[in-house]
């Protein structure tokens, strides 16, 4: 893990957060897929769900501290190039920095991109 009690360095922050974001887009889209069986009242299952949320929130909480910091050390420029270098919006960024989990109620407004 990156120290991000100093300035960062650009090229470390950038890397691990595209490697992060990419390991959190397949687990959204299957909790995305299993949440809205469960918002439709369809059969889902359960564990599978309670296990990607898990697994989607402890990425969550690496992207926060990340995202955190590089908008606290970073030019606006910069963190242009750090969100079109790991592939988010800047609606994603914004999720990003938010401190709730992942759940069915706030899910859909957190794992976008």
């Amino acid at each position: 893990m990156i120290d991000l009690t100093n300035v960062p360095n650009f090229d470390d922050v950038s890397a691990l957060l595209k490697e992060r974001v990419a390991a959190m887009r397949t687990p959204a889209r299957q909790w995305a897929d299993l949440a809205r069986l469960a918002i439709q009242g369809l059969p889902y299952d359960t564990c599978r769900l309670a296990e990607l949320e898990a697994r989607i929130n402890s990425i969550r909480v690496e992207l926060r501290r990340m995202v955190l910091a590089a908008s606290e050390h970073f030019s606006e420029e910069q963190l242009q190039q750090l969100r079109k270098q790991a592939g988010m919006s800047k609606t994603a960024w914004r999720a990003a920095k938010d401190k709730r989990a992942v759940t069915i109620r706030h899910g859909f407004s957190l794992v976008i991109y």
